[in-house]
């Protein structure tokens, strides 16, 4: 799971500053679930990958991710992150969070993540 890790991070990184969601597709497994649990959001296989990080990427306008720990086991692994930059509106955001993925060397089977949405649910109410 430790090269997997690290082309995760890297697929995500491109999303942040490319708007590129085809590294993390092709990553993708075809039954893989990704899932955001706080929106019960969730899709499948690599068409549901691309909506689902499309979707992700949409709500920023600019964003970085800074992947702060990690804990990899062999056929998972937990990221903690902190992300910055502006939403759509133009309000700066920073918010931290854990994407757990899962799979093997090849292929992701499972996208798990958890984060702080106090910053979006501000902006939703107008109060960001």
């Amino acid at each position: 799971m430790h090269s997997m890790t690290e082309r995760f991070t890297d697929a995500l990184h491109r999303i942040d500053s490319d708007r590129d969601v085809q590294p993390m597709v092709d990553l993708t497994g075809d039954d893989a679930e990704l899932v955001k649990l706080d929106e019960h959001h969730q899709t499948t296989g690599k068409d549901g990958a691309k909506t689902f990080w499309e979707d992700y990427r949409n709500v920023f306008g600019d964003l970085e991710t800074t992947f702060t720990h990690s804990v990899v086991g062999e056929d998972s692994a937990a990221l903690e992150w902190t992300s910055t930059g502006t939403l759509r509106s133009g309000k700066p955001f920073r918010y931290r969070g854990v994407t757990v993925i899962e799979g093997d060397e090849d292929r992701l089977t499972g996208v798990r993540t958890y984060y702080d949405s106090a910053a979006f649910l501000q902006e939703r109410a107008g109060t960001a």
